[in-house]
């Protein structure tokens, strides 16, 4: 089948009146949607194929989220980056063909009638391009996958994936991914390669970890152009830094 998306006037009417349609979201109205989506010209349809992929429903996020960062990223990979910040698109998918997992990710922001949530979960209304791909919940999900992806890695292309997303998944994906420079994949994948490394010797990963990559790599920043580091140099880099800064934990021998 082909990726549909929302018209423009379809998508500016949803984010503009959404006062007005709020209780069909908090509702799971899917007769109402289903009906206004139906009219002519509300939905189209893309020349990217797209298979609809199973969407790990739990309620444990920890685990549902990391799962499908995987799911959707392997069923658009590709996607090209003019269409994976196009708001269309991840409106489109949370209305239609991955309504139901957006219906069940917000289910407590809609219980709760929370209207920020509900517009930054289904809309890219989060306050910046960068910030609101990374708050989305469909968008963040495809935006991880892409970024920690290791194609470099043949048995497990989704061992940073899977190492970025097994705690504070939400927090981790707008704070990492504020700086400029992590949208470097390159960049990205260094310093996580880095942190693995520096779990791997028995240190627990916190959010400063995180915090003092990132510092650490825009102070050099100011020195050097990054861009030209290999994923490689990076990762040795960050190593050094987080030695400097925390110290060497080394894993007990029992």
């Amino acid at each position: 089948m082909k990726l549909t998306f929302l018209s423009d006037e379809t998508l500016q009417d949803l984010r503009t009146n959404y006062e007005e349609y709020k209780e069909h979201y908090y509702t799971k109205d899917d007769a109402w949607f289903n009906d206004y989506l139906s009219l002519n010209g509300r939905v189209l349809e893309s020349k990217v194929d797209f298979q609809v992929p199973e969407m790990n429903m739990s309620d444990d996020f920890l685990v549902s989220d990391a799962e499908n960062v995987k799911n959707l990223y392997e069923a658009l990979r590709h996607l090209n980056l003019s269409q994976a910040t196009d708001e269309r698109i991840w409106a489109g998918l949370a209305h239609l063909q991955l309504r139901d997992y957006a219906f069940h990710r917000l289910k407590k922001e809609r219980e709760a009638h929370n209207d920020k949530r509900i517009n930054t979960g289904y809309f890219l209304k989060a306050g910046g391009m960068k910030r609101s791909l990374f708050v989305h919940i469909l968008a963040r999900l495809w935006w991880v996958g892409h970024m920690t992806y290791d194609e470099t890695n043949k048995e497990n292309p989704f061992w940073l994936t899977e190492f970025f997303c097994e705690a504070d998944f939400s927090a981790r994906s707008v704070v990492f991914f504020s700086s400029n420079f992590t949208s470097n994949r390159a960049i990205t994948r260094g310093i996580l390669r880095a942190l693995v490394s520096w779990k791997q010797k028995g240190n627990t990963i916190k959010r400063d970890h995180f915090v003092q990559a990132t510092k650490y790599l825009n102070v050099v920043g100011g020195a050097m152009i990054l861009d030209t580091l290999t994923m490689e140099e990076v990762e040795k880099m960050v190593g050094e830094r987080l030695e400097q800064v925390f110290g060497i934990v080394e894993t007990l021998n029992v």
